[in-house]
């Protein structure tokens, strides 16, 4: 069974203690993830005061289930960048991947990172699966619409008949590149503990207080002049309750399923790659001295709305091993993106001397870098020509207003649905790592048993906008099919938009251990 961590996850980072005391610093940044590690980084570095607080471990939570793909290249087509935004935006938005990566490209050779580095093309190609003669034939035509736009508008590329990846007509993007994250992020905070910046791990972040500006985390206040929410998805911070969950309904929450395989050496060139599917296959591949290894990703669906997770692994190995027979699949796991409704990330003040950035769909490592150096220049006072196209406050460009309306059509849908269905009323039926929403004693209750048979219940109602939680059985973590909270076994916030974790439900009558007659873990897919 492959191991059901991210590959990344074997290179250790520094620890952190938790906040236990008051502090003064010229800026907080909340979220030690790429974003706010870079955020930090980049600040310290130009004598800036800064503190970074983690709720769990540093590049534990999202960044650490990355797949590391470095490019430029957006989710959204050239042309459908050009459509919606013109010719001068679709070039300002791809301009800034590119300066992300070579800001990463800079830190590496500033510090002598050891951390695989290396510049790749990016292909984008036609999609994996079968298709009519017909459809072969547009695809065709919208790579040569993207091939025209990319090269007018100042970017290197070039047209294959036959990629590596399925062996598909594809775009061709030098300069893209790739990276191992947790060891480019190791040094980073080698280097600011070097230099005593204050860094706390498990550290709760709680609230914001306006005059004068302080966060409150783990009962602790820093005093600050300016705030950066580096989270994955930005808490309420200085926004009203009304104006926070506004804001959340413009975030749309996906999970990717990714699995990390071993290949033989020289079984595929050394590149990124992409397919034009919705949702698109992506693979990456990496060459070391004995065999390659890829990561091969997709099967993208709302989070909390999969039915089978476990099928949807499945599915996508079958596709990998269609496209490479010798494949040894070593890893699987789950990542999760944050999309927008108009298509481009949202990062700047959302209040006055509060920056946020999220949004950043599949590109996350490069607008994440891009969010660090926009929220260093606010800082500093300096001018930065991506603030007006990626600012928070921006109305909805052309198509943002149907999508906003089609991503949150199921959220009452779940509201009520969820509710409806019949539940199993028997904690006995719960085997050791299983969860399940349960009926009990007229209560939703998410009911999980550890593999040593002690069981947890917590309220099934999701914390955000009081949806109805379910069980993901490969992650162990209870997910919103709503707006895409993630909870912990335990019902402690995994990650947003909830803020606070399932409220634990303690009775003195339920069994704590697994009768004989209960099943056992054989039948469970992790």
């Amino acid at each position: 069974m492959p191991n059901t961590s991210s590959y990344w996850l074997d290179v250790a980072l520094p620890e952190a203690p938790p906040l236990n005391e008051d502090l003064t610093v010229d800026v907080v940044v909340v979220g030690g993830g790429l974003t706010g590690i870079t955020t930090a980084y980049l600040l310290h570095n130009e004598g800036v005061r800064v503190a970074l607080l983690e709720r769990g471990r540093f590049a534990g939570a999202d960044t650490g289930y990355t797949t590391a793909h470095l490019t430029y290249v957006t989710d959204s087509r050239l042309q459908q960048l050009v459509k919606h935004f013109g010719k001068a935006a679709a070039q300002q938005c791809w301009r800034a991947g590119a300066a992300a990566i070579d800001q990463i490209e800079e830190i590496i050779g500033h510090s002598r990172i050891d951390c695989e580095f290396r510049r790749v093309p990016g292909y984008l190609c036609t999609p994996l699966q079968p298709q009519s003669e017909d459809d072969r034939h547009k695809e065709l035509e919208a790579l040569h619409k993207d091939l025209e736009l990319a090269r007018e508008l100042g970017f290197e590329a070039s047209l294959t008949n036959q990629s590596a990846f399925g062996h598909t007509p594809a775009l061709c993007f030098t300069n893209q590149a790739k990276f191992h994250p947790r060891k480019y992020l190791r040094s980073m905070l080698r280097t600011m503990a070097a230099a005593n910046v204050p860094m706390f791990e498990r550290t709760k972040f709680e609230e914001v207080q306006k005059s004068p500006l302080k966060v409150t985390a783990n009962g602790r206040r820093i005093q600050c002049d300016f705030v950066v929410m580096a989270t994955h998805n930005p808490p309420m911070g200085l926004q009203s309750a009304l104006q926070a969950t506004a804001f959340q309904t413009k975030l749309s929450l996906y999970t990717s399923y990714v699995l990390g395989a071993r290949l033989p050496l020289n079984s595929v060139p050394e590149a990124l790659f992409w397919d034009t599917s919705d949702p698109y296959n992506y693979l990456r591949v990496d060459t070391h001295a004995d065999h390659q290894y890829v990561i091969f990703g997709g099967e993208d669906v709302k989070t909390g709305q999969e039915d089978k997770v476990a099928v949807a692994f499945d599915n996508l190995r079958q596709r990998l091993l269609t496209l490479l027979p010798q494949a040894e699949v070593t890893h699987r796991w789950l990542g999760q993106v944050i999309e927008t409704d108009d298509g481009l990330p949202l990062i700047g003040e959302n209040a006055p001397r509060e920056f946020i950035g999220t949004g950043f769909f599949g590109n996350g490592f490069t607008f994440g870098t891009l969010s660090a150096m926009m929220a260093r220049d606010r800082f500093l006072g300096r001018s930065n020509e991506w603030s007006d196209l990626f600012r928070v406050d921006r109305k909805p460009f052309h198509g943002g207003t149907w999508r906003y309306v089609s991503e949150n059509l199921d959220f009452p849908i779940h509201f009520v649905k969820d509710r409806l269905q019949a539940k199993p009323h028997s904690l006995d039926d719960i085997a050791p790592g299983e969860g399940k929403v349960i009926a009990y004693q007229g209560n939703n209750v998410a009911a999980y048993r550890s593999e040593t048979g002690e069981l947890t219940l917590c309220s099934a109602v999701c914390t955000h906008m009081k949806c109805l939680v379910r069980w993901n059985d490969v992650a162990g973590t209870w997910d919103c099919p709503c707006h895409g909270s993630r909870f912990n076994a335990d019902g402690t916030v995994h990650s947003g938009p909830a803020e606070q974790p399932l409220p634990r439900i303690e009775l003195p009558d339920v069994k704590q251990s697994v009768s004989s007659s209960s099943r056992t873990t054989a039948d469970r897919t992790h």
